[in-house]
């Protein structure tokens, strides 16, 4: 035992552990539990005691801080009391104190600086909180607010006089030109605000924006975009109060007012809140200076003052565009398109003197030339061409056998981008292998952007021959390119439609000869408008395809049962609609027919059958190629006409023997002629073709391959003349000659290289140049015609150079300032409904399917193969249009060896050889009359005789060929660059240009 009371008798006496065999549990809760569970329990009880102790001890030590912060703010309160006290007991104040801190002449800025400032930031703003904040009295409050706002104003009237000298806004200050609105841009004024005035645009912003915009998330992108839009703008208006000078906003809107077509009386009323600037601000004249009298203020006396009026934003515009269409004219590589315009100017009073007119004048327009040099555009060696030129031969007409291939290529592709294009959601996914199977040629013109660049509107009717001469002359006059140094001897290259451009070679064929220089037009290269041939295209198309009208479904393939089954307005070819109208017709009946056709040779009864099926590419292109096989083959055709033509033929035999054998004819039981050809089938394959050649122009075209349009071009020569649109088959062999024989092959490059422009710069956005000018023709007449008493050929003047301008005015305006262009066109229709019309009719009348002995009435002619027909016309008869056509270009040649009698004469360069069969000059047929050659002699002796009567008869040809009617083109839908799109859609196509398109604008 151990002693009491030591150590070892303590713990003797203590209760026994848990792990010894005697231990007797306190609870009857843990009878049972492991020596972990136990343990686990103890730790659990152990930390709720401490947490319990902690929590105690923070309490105490959080009511401890804060006993001692209220001893300590009471002791400074009773301190800064004390100094309060010690102040007034001085005789000073408070606002002594703290106005001798805060003077600089005191030199007390570091005290300042530690007491307010340093490292209390939010120091001063809390005292301003204080004077103003509930707990202050009405007098405080007024006495900071009105220092606050009268500070406010000293800082917003100095960021407006900053803004203001910087001279930014000064509308006066900066070009009004192309480039104008690419300074009006307002995200950038924005950011040049927010640099400048920042506490203005913030007053702004406060006044625009509720409390709940300031929540996250509640204002979208384009809200808040909007907002910023808003008060930029606002910030302009009254920036343009503060000085008048800040004018660039106001002249920008005044425009785009102006562009977009309102009248004078709006435009005024937004010139007097501020918006834009005043109607006479933007068409003013300007002139000479005025002078104005005025009263002093005490009226004690006037004074006279003296002012200075400028030209209007619009007139200075014009000037601007002027200006630069003579700097792109001086470098010598440009060329030049012209068309007529129709305007009705309106007396408001008819009274005596002042009454309606009807006035005919011109409009023009130049670009520069792309992949062109001055060198491949001497006029020496144009000449040396054209006098060496062989006669134009058929097989330069006709396809070779690489041109057939790959013409029938094209064909096929249209087929395969009908089928894409309309054939249902099930063929979109070969969209990319469409395009990417393309035919192209090697004069494939490369994707560029065309600056346009128009003239002022000429009072010169361009409908007479010495009219279109006058048009030139003062084309050459606006652009002031005589005092040029390369001027005579650079070719100048003018475009126009089919009549323009044959009375120019008539005024050509009228002084060759007799003079030379600038009235001898032996400097120009004229450039065929290709859009007018397709307006000829249409027509032709639509007089041979047509049918008889209310024939009901016995032609059931014609255009006119066509136009019946979709509702559309009747068409009669003697009073036609405009051309929009016949071709939209023609291709929404080819879109039909292919479609169908597909049906047919893939065996299928629905597209979306065909769109399942179909697994690849490949079979795509056999189907596309299978319909043209069969379903646009002339050749069967002529086989099934020539079988009833035999039929015909041996009845007819048959008749004539009864005849003559004196007994009745006897018909045989399934008769003669009905047994044989189907006409309905016959019409409808040469649609097909003829549909095709035309969907294929008009791709070409958009695509910029002009390798594709000549071979439509040869092609047209012969068809055109077999529908009868016979000065378009002239004009075909006159664009073929020049290409092939008569330009030199750099000069015919730069032709075919610039007869299409991309105003865009886009892929598949090129346009005829024929097309661009009646596209700026409609502009000026519609949008920039002008108002009221300005309607008049000065005016028009005036508005004319600055129609391309302003309509991209309108256009990027509407985008920038949030709005969508609405315009006065829709959305291209959805053709899908007409489509399965036509399609279903195609098929309830077998038009695709062959029917032996199917005729039309004996009053429906058969459609004529009119490519087959014009190639006869051309070449069978004993003086056919080509020898006529080779009989005037060699008199004109011969014309131009001549000496002139007035002017220079244009002596070609001593380093060219011409290749002919004997020696020419320019003085031979005059110098040596013993010549005994007999071509010499026949030219010696018509050199007179024959001049005029030549002049006479190119006269007469240009007057019966004014008799021919065509397609008007009268509406905007007929002049839309974007007319003719069948673009397969595909998100990579533009690239590049897209983005440099956006960055214009």
């Amino acid at each position: 035992m151990p002693p009491p009371g030591s150590r070892r008798a303590t713990e003797a006496a203590l209760p026994p552990l848990s792990s010894e065999p005697d231990f007797e549990k306190s609870s009857p809760g843990k009878v049972g539990a492991t020596r972990p569970q136990r343990a686990a329990s103890s730790r659990r009880k152990g930390q709720k005691m401490r947490a319990q102790t902690l929590s105690s001890a923070r309490a105490a030590a959080r009511e401890e801080r804060a006993r001692r912060k209220l001893e300590e703010a009471e002791a400074r309160r009773n301190l800064n009391d004390g100094l309060l006290a010690s102040i007034d007991d001085t005789g000073s104040s408070l606002h002594e104190l703290v106005l001798h801190t805060s003077d600089p002449k005191n030199k007390r800025g570091d005290a300042r600086w530690r007491g307010l400032f340093s490292g209390r930031a939010s120091s001063v703003r809390r005292f301003l909180d204080l004077w103003t904040g509930p707990g202050s009295t009405v007098a405080i409050k007024e006495e900071v607010s009105d220092w606050a706002v009268d500070h406010t104003v000293g800082i917003v009237r100095g960021e407006a006089r900053a803004l203001s000298t910087s001279g930014v806004y000064h509308g006066s200050k900066i070009p009004i030109d192309s480039q104008f609105l690419a300074r009006f841009n307002p995200s950038r004024i924005h950011a040049h605000f927010t640099s400048m005035a920042g506490v203005s645009l913030r007053i702004f912003k406060a006044f625009a924006t509720a409390p709940w915009h300031l929540k996250p998330g509640m204002l979208s992108v384009a809200r808040a975009a909007r907002k910023s839009l808003i008060v930029t703008n606002t910030m302009l208006q009254l920036l343009g109060e503060y000085s008048y000078a800040n004018n660039l906003g106001k002249k920008a809107l005044g425009l785009y007012l102006y562009a977009s077509g309102s009248q004078r009386q709006p435009i005024e009323v937004m010139s007097h809140i501020g918006v834009t600037e005043s109607y006479s601000g933007i068409i003013g004249k300007g002139g000479a200076p005025r002078q104005y009298t005025t009263k002093a203020v005490d009226g004690a006396g006037t004074e006279i003052k003296t002012y200075f009026t400028r030209p209007g934003t619009l007139r200075t515009l014009s000037e601007s565009m002027r200006a630069t269409a003579r700097r792109v004219a001086s470098t010598g590589l440009y060329a030049t398109v012209y068309d007529n315009i129709n305007m009705v100017f309106r007396a408001a009073e008819q009274v005596v003197g002042r009454t309606d007119a009807q006035e005919n004048g011109t409009c023009a327009t130049i670009w520069p030339l792309h992949n062109a040099s001055v060198d491949d555009m001497r006029v020496d060696d144009l000449q040396q061409s054209f006098n060496s030129a062989t006669p134009l031969a058929i097989n330069d007409i006709l396809h070779t056998p690489d041109e057939s291939t790959t013409f029938r290529r094209c064909l096929i592709h249209t087929i395969l981008r009908i089928m894409v294009v309309y054939g249902g959601p099930g063929l979109k996914k070969y969209t990319q292998e469409v395009n990417a199977s393309q035919p192209r040629t090697p004069r494939q013109i490369t994707v560029h952007k065309t600056d346009i660049h128009p003239l002022p509107a000429m009072e010169i009717d361009e409908s007479t021959i010495l009219g279109n001469g006058e048009v030139i002359e003062e084309t050459i006059k606006e652009l002031q390119i005589e005092a040029q140094e390369w001027f005579g001897k650079h070719v100048l290259i003018f475009a126009g439609d089919q009549l323009s451009q044959a009375r120019i070679r008539a005024l050509v064929n009228i002084r060759a000869g007799q003079e030379a220089g600038l009235a001898g037009y032996f400097w120009g290269a004229w450039m065929p408008g290709l859009f007018h041939g397709k307006i000829a295209d249409v027509h032709g198309m639509l007089f041979t395809h047509f049918g008889k009208p209310n024939s009901g479904a016995r032609n059931p393939g014609s255009l006119w049962f066509h136009n019946t089954r979709l509702h559309r307005l009747p068409i009669t070819l003697t009073s036609l609609p405009n051309y929009r109208t016949c071709r939209d017709l023609i291709f929404v009946s080819l879109y039909a027919r292919v479609l169908h056709c597909l049906l047919l040779v893939s065996g299928v009864g629905s597209l979306e059958e065909y769109g399942q099926r179909v697994t690849s590419f490949a079979q795509l292109e056999a189907d596309a190629e299978k319909i043209y096989t069969a379903y646009a083959d002339a050749q069967r055709v002529d086989d099934l006409r020539s079988d009833r033509s035999a039929v015909a033929a041996a009845e007819n035999t048959a008749k004539m023997a009864a005849a003559e054998a004196g007994v009745p004819y006897q018909a045989p039981d399934n008769g003669f002629p009905t047994t044989q050809g189907d006409m309905v089938f016959e019409n409808a394959l040469l649609f097909m073709r003829d549909a095709l050649i035309s969907r294929e122009y008009t791709d070409a075209i958009k695509a910029g391959d002009s390798g594709r349009v000549l071979l439509v071009l040869k092609t047209w020569a012969l068809s055109f003349r077999g529908n009868g649109r016979t000065k378009y088959a002239y004009e075909m062999l006159h664009i073929i000659h020049n290409i092939e024989k008569v330009w030199p092959p750099r000069l015919a490059q730069i032709i075919t290289d610039n007869w299409l422009v991309n105003p865009t710069g886009k892929k598949n956005a090129f346009v005829e140049v024929d097309l661009m000018q009646e596209h700026l023709n409609f502009w000026i007449k519609i949008f920039y015609r002008a108002h009221g008493s300005n309607s008049s050929w000065e005016w028009l003047g005036v508005v004319a150079p600055c129609a391309n301008v302003l309509r991209q005015l309108a256009k990027t305006m509407n985008n920038v300032l949030g709005a969508q262009s609405q315009g006065t066109r829709h959305a291209p229709a959805d053709l899908s409904t007409d489509i399965s019309e036509l399609m279903k009719s195609l098929d309830e009348h077998d038009v695709y399917r062959l029917s032996r002995g199917r005729v039309l009435d004996d009053d429906d002619a058969p459609a004529k193969d009119v490519v087959s027909i014009g190639l006869q016309m051309l070449t069978d008869s004993a003086s056919s249009p080509l020898d006529e056509y080779n009989t005037a270009f060699t008199r004109l040649q011969r014309r131009r060896r001549r000496v002139p009698l007035v002017g220079v004469p244009q002596q070609p360069s001593d380093s060219i050889t011409i290749q002919t069969d004997r020696p020419i000059g320019i003085l031979e047929d005059f110098a040596d009359n013993s010549d005994s050659d007999s071509t010499r002699d026949s030219d010696s002796v018509e050199s007179d005789s024959t001049s005029s009567s030549d002049s006479e008869d190119e006269l007469e040809l240009v007057w019966v060929e004014d008799d021919e009617p065509t397609l008007t083109v009268d509406e905007e839908d007929d002049v839309a660059l974007d007319l003719d799109d069948l673009d397969l859609e595909q998100e990579d196509e533009g690239g590049e240009e897209d983005e440099d398109e956006a960055e214009d604008e």
